[in-house]
């Protein structure tokens, strides 16, 4: 039986990782920039924080593992119904987000997330 071996996180990825759990405003600025990567990209990197391998996203969504590999290649150019089904694979969807919004909408998630935490603060008990 010819077993895959886990993937090895490197010590960036298990220190990116913690700190992104730990810190609501560093994950909220995180994404933020990796809205702005390719698509190829933010495939790969999302596979690796669900912590699934090609193949076991492959076998997830109903592809092939080599399509997941042509898919986290640079300039990728897939077909829609594809990357709406990898998406879904990887609790993720597919948006169109003009570049000179995504610092506003990080501006709003950091806003609130702000005011999440002042009303556990303030109004503990209500």
């Amino acid at each position: 039986m010819n077993r895959q071996a886990k993937p090895r996180k490197s010590g960036l990825a298990k220190y990116l990782e913690s700190s992104l759990r730990k810190d609501p405003r560093a994950r909220v600025l995180f994404f933020a920039e990796l809205m702005k990567a390719p698509v190829s990209s933010q495939l790969r990197l999302l596979r690796h924080f669900r912590g699934l391998s090609q193949v076991k996203l492959s076998r997830k969504v109903k592809l092939l593992q080599p399509e997941i590999v042509r898919l986290e290649r640079e300039g990728s150019n897939p077909r829609t119904s594809t990357l709406e089904r990898v998406a879904v694979g990887l609790g993720a969807r597919v948006e169109l987000v003009p570049e000179k919004l995504l610092p506003f909408l990080a501006a709003q998630q950091l806003r609130a997330q702000g005011q999440a935490y002042f009303q556990r603060i303030a109004l503990p008990h209500a």
